[in-house]
Order: structure tokens, then C-alpha cells, then sequence
């Protein structure tokens, strides 16, 4: 055998191996797009499926985070102590998008909605 057979033969072999050792974890399931939006010094941000809504103005209005998933899917999850630390959150199935609002008078004043 030539030794550029033997080389051009060893490196198909290498490839297929690769190729068999990756292909599996390329079809594994990815993790959701993390992101942040904020609508003054409110914000909501996503960790995976979990949604959180934090309240960072001490005005008196409450803050949400505003989401959709997959179908029919869309809800909301509330910072239910205000300013004080902490912030509210909740397990989201699939979470398509979101958007943070703040429950002011008249008409909820929200951030644009994050597509994952």
C-alpha cells in the first residue's frame, strides 16, 4: 500500500468516527435563548424555562412579565413583594417570548417583546 492511500484512509476513518461521536449531541435538545428586557428599571429576564419578573422602582406599581409558548400558551408571572428583594418567578413549559410590564394607570406600560 501506498502511503498516501493509508493516510487518505485513515483520515475517512477519523472522520466517520467524529462524525458518529458528534452527529448524537448535535440532535440533543439546545437550551432556550437566554434574554433580558427592561422597561425603565423594571426588568424580566429568562434562565432556560423559568421566567422571572423583577421590580426594582419604588413607585406603588406592580411589575410582570408578560409570556408566550408554544400553541395557546401565554400567562404571566408577577414580582408580588415590589421593591424589596427578590424577584417573582415561574417554570415555563416552552417559552416562545416575553416582554416586562408595569401595572401603572391607564394602559400597562410595557417593553417590546423578546422572541427566543
Amino acid at each position: 500500500m501506498s502511503m498516501l492511500f493509508m493516510v487518505k484512509r485513515n483520515a475517512k476513518r477519523l472522520g466517520v468516527l467524529t462524525a458518529m461521536a458528534v452527529g448524537p449531541l448535535m440532535l440533543a435538545a439546545t437550551p432556550a435563548f437566554a434574554a433580558t428586557v427592561y422597561e425603565g428599571s423594571d426588568y424580566a429576564y429568562n434562565s432556560g424555562t423559568t421566567l422571572y419578573a423583577c421590580d426594582r422602582e419604588q413607585d406603588g406599581n406592580g411589575v410582570y412579565a408578560e409570556y408566550w409558548g408554544s400553541g395557546s400558551v401565554h400567562g404571566t408571572v408577577w414580582d408580588g413583594n415590589g421593591s424589596s428583594a427578590g424577584c417573582g418567578y415561574a417554570t415555563i413549559g416552552t417559552l416562545a417570548s416575553f416582554r416586562v410590564c408595569e401595572d401603572d394607570l391607564g394602559a400597562d406600560t410595557c417593553s417590546s417583546r423578546v422572541y427566543l
